[in-house]
């Protein structure tokens, strides 16, 4: 399985697993990142990884996309 800070831009994934602590996996699911969830990378930079999700932008710090496991569509 693949790292959601790996991708490039332009990307469409699918999210495996969040392997995260329970707090910090509830605040992703209140973003709507959840497993199961379809998202295209639109901005990879050295800082965070900007996710669209339908009409939906939400950007993830490069610490917790070390830890969401994707599988590229």
């Amino acid at each position: 399985m693949n790292l959601l800070s790996e991708q490039v831009v332009g990307c469409q994934c699918m999210i495996n697993d969040i392997d995260l602590p329970y707090s910090k996996k509830i605040r992703l699911l209140g973003l709507g990142v959840n497993s199961g969830s379809q998202v295209s990378i639109l901005r990879n930079r050295g800082g965070d990884v900007v996710l669209a999700m339908g009409n939906a932008r939400v950007s993830v710090g490069r610490t917790i996309a070390n830890f969401v496991k994707v599988t590229v569509l």
